[in-house]
């Protein structure tokens, strides 16, 4: 037996309790060798070790069983049941193992997603670092352009079907007619249809539906490409502010790009790094193989040296009754054959 000095809220209400006159109590708590006692105590042990985990920090895993749902199953009962201490370490073995498998199952399928993304990254960075060589050579193209006074942009200038426009006014509704008359005629799914900024400028329709979805597509080394509202003033000032806002273009480009090679970093990592418990997995597998072999030829060899059972009172009548049956019906043939030799003759 062992016991120990502890104290429980329980036990710390009851000894509180109005009209307890001792000042100090003890309380112990005993536990009993080959009693369920060891499967309470092993539950607490996993709750305490999940919970210093989170407060502590310590050994952090990626995943946990919900403590609050454990359950004693057939072969956790059987174990407790019996004395024999190889059946116990069977029981905790195929918890074990079962539970490495998962881990190396979860981190088969992290290995196969990385191998994805590491297929698939290095193409997205380099089409990635060309936009931005590109987007860089639109800005220097912008930085030409002469800067209005007043409003400190570059001056407006836009042409559409081969005139040019000044007049915002005027350039809204030669913008309007020239996307009327491109979705109303033609079949194109795109169509050129002038220059803005020094930027060729193409009108693009794709149908969700019965409406499509009408966009400007500004084109220098790199595309920009800004959604068209009802309101073609308004689009003009988009297609602005798509085309000047090109230094945070840029800048998101970069950041892509560092996200993207970090990713694929992280990713080859994950793929070379092998299951980290592969060999606790082996050992413990290997051990359990051994051990459930050693327990089934020792119930093998107890059942053949079992000594055979008797048999009770109630078949042993029965057997008695049906000899005695068997006995009655040989002497009552004989006798019943004579009798039909006197009656014939």
């Amino acid at each position: 037996m062992v016991s120990r000095r502890v104290l429980s809220l329980q036990r710390i209400g009851r000894i509180e309790r109005q009209g307890n006159q001792n000042s100090v109590a003890h309380v112990f708590n005993y536990v009993t060798k080959g009693s369920f006692d060891a499967y309470l105590y092993q539950t607490l042990e996993a709750k305490q070790r999940f919970i210093g985990q989170i407060m502590t920090s310590k050994t952090p895993a990626r995943t946990c069983e919900d403590v609050d749902q454990q359950a004693l199953n057939y072969s956790e009962i059987k174990a407790l049941c019996t004395g024999d201490e190889r059946i116990k370490e069977k029981m905790m073995l195929d918890n074990e193992v079962k539970e490495l498998n998962l881990l190396k199952a979860e981190h088969t399928n992290t290995v196969f997603d990385m191998q994805q993304t590491v297929a698939v990254t290095p193409a997205k960075i380099e089409n990635a670092e060309i936009r931005l060589e590109n987007l860089k050579a639109d800005r220097e193209t912008l930085r030409q352009l002469p800067i209005d006074e007043e409003t400190k942009l570059p001056v407006f200038k836009i042409t559409i079907d081969g005139t040019e426009y000044t007049d915002r006014k005027e350039a809204a509704q030669a913008l309007e007619d020239a996307v009327l008359d491109f979705v109303k005629k033609s079949s194109d799914s795109e169509k050129e249809i002038g220059e803005f900024q020094g930027f060729k400028l193409s009108v693009k329709a794709v149908m969700f539906g019965n409406e499509p979805d009408i966009s400007i597509t500004m084109k220098g080394n790199a595309e920009h490409k800004c959604a068209l509202t009802s309101s073609f003033s308004a689009n003009l000032k988009r297609m602005e502010s798509t085309l000047y806002k090109i230094d945070q273009t840029i800048s998101d480009t970069q950041n892509s790009i560092n996200k993207l090679k970090m990713n694929l970093e992280n990713a080859m990592r994950i793929v070379n790094t092998p299951f980290p418990q592969q060999a606790e997995l082996e050992e413990k597998t290997e051990r359990l193989t051994a051990l459930t072999e050693e327990l089934n030829q020792a119930a093998m060899e107890a059942k053949k040296n079992a000594p055979e059972k008797q048999r009770t009172c109630y078949f042993e009548r029965a057997k008695l009754k049906k000899e005695a049956f068997k006995d009655r019906q040989k002497t009552t043939k004989p006798k019943e054959r004579s009798q039909d030799k006197n009656e014939i003759e």
